[in-house]
């Protein structure tokens, strides 16, 4: 690792470029500026804890995107860039969906279909050669989950994953387009589901139901189109940051062989485990904000109109939060305690399902292999999501259990 930089000058870190490993020395130089902050091309850039928490926790002021919404329809503005109070009334619509108590009915099928990827990596490795535990696991498993809990064929899960990717290259440029504009194959697709759910005397129980059926406070249902955009949303939300986690934690465990001999030995430790890994590798590695009023950020003024970058991975590395910061630890007293979901009234609605699904598959390799290890020719390929962070390929020796 390169040595920090001292005195970052304005616009010496470009917030969206370049892997983890090169931003890392120049988030700790800034987190040690007087402010923790500097400019850069994409805005004022926070990379304390304290700072990213504050401009997370007031979500009066601050709106999140990566780029201006303000030109779109209110409808097709996906539920992270909707400004309060709207987002509240929205988020409380979405969490009757995803939100952690309406998890159990998913619980058995995510187990289940962790447990088939796992056996079928697992059974790929038995004669010696590398699996791509990428391909293997952590691309189809939250791809399979989305298409079971919107009730669609699981052969159309590889479409979910195929376009989520589609989608995503097309937001790069950051050009102001509703989901839908920007992916009409895939709006075309939910809007079918939303009028099959309409025009069905009993609908089934799934995501675009509830999305339909639930009012707001005052009554009123949500329009097709904001159905529409936020089940794109969360589809392609869901499908970057959980494969991206699952892979991060594989790709810890392959890399670290005394830590996975840990928590085979105790299983108890694989919640910590990915608490960790979120910590060290955040999935979502910066959040953008526009400034909605006159305030400040960790004595820093900021005008309305002014963009700012939250450094989820600076802030999950700050010294003055966390002991060893750039150490694994599976015995941090609060290991929760972190940003990679963010916090607040925003905090990432579908967190307890990407917690979910990683631990499903984290247990079941834990039960079937005795070692996983990274194929000698494994070469890390950064993603291209640029507020993303996680493993495009991840080959692996995999050394299978002795059955019971």
């Amino acid at each position: 690792m390169a040595d920090p930089q001292p005195n970052p000058q304005p616009n010496a870190l470009d917030p969206t470029a370049g892997s983890l490993e090169e931003r890392l020395p120049v988030m700790a130089a800034i987190r040690a500026t007087a402010h923790g902050s500097v400019d850069t091309p994409a805005g004022r850039y926070f990379a304390t804890a304290a700072g990213v928490r504050a401009a997370l926790a007031d979500v009066d002021r601050f709106v999140g995107s990566f780029i201006d919404t303000t030109a779109l329809p209110a409808d097709e503005v996906m539920l992270s860039a909707v400004p309060e109070p709207e987002h509240g009334r929205l988020r409380k619509v979405v969490n009757s969906v995803v939100a952690h108590h309406r998890l159990a009915p998913a619980e058995p099928f995510i187990r289940t279909t962790a447990a088939e990827l796992v056996a079928a990596a697992v059974a790929a490795a038995a004669d010696g050669s590398p699996v791509d535990l990428v391909a293997a696991v952590s691309d189809p498993l939250p791809s399979a989950v989305i298409a079971h809990m919107l009730g669609v064929p699981q052969a159309d899960r590889e479409r979910f994953q195929i376009w989520s990717d589609e989608l995503l290259d097309a937001q790069q440029d950051r050009r102001a387009r509703t989901l839908s504009q920007a992916h009409p194959e895939f709006a075309a697709y939910i809007q079918r589901l939303i009028d099959d759910r309409r025009a069905a005397d009993d609908p089934p129980d799934d995501i675009v139901t509830r999305l339909l059926q639930t009012a707001y406070d005052d009554g009123t249902l949500l329009s097709d189109a904001a159905v529409r955009t936020q089940t794109m949303f969360l589809i392609v939300a869901g499908n970057e940051t959980t494969r991206n986690l699952v892979a991060n934690c594989l790709h810890t465990l392959a890399a670290h062989p005394d830590i996975y001999a840990a928590v085979r030995a105790d299983p108890a430790l694989l919640p910590a485990l990915v608490e960790e890994s979120l910590r060290l590798d955040a999935p979502v590695q910066i959040l953008a904000r526009a400034v909605r009023a006159p305030t400040e950020v960790a004595g820093c003024p900021l005008a309305a109109g002014d963009r700012v970058v939250l450094g989820i991975a600076s802030a999950n590395r700050d010294e003055s939060v966390y002991a060893d910061p750039d150490v694994l630890r599976l015995d941090r007293a609060n290991p929760r305690d972190h940003l990679a979901f963010g916090t607040g009234p925003h905090v990432c609605p579908g967190a307890s399902l990407a917690r979910l699904e990683t631990l499903a598959i984290l247990q079941e390799l834990c039960v079937r292999a005795e070692k996983v290890r990274l194929a000698p020719d494994f070469a890390a390929e950064p993603g291209t999501v640029f507020w993303a962070h996680g493993q495009r390929r991840l080959p692996c020796l995999i050394t299978p259990a002795d059955p019971c």
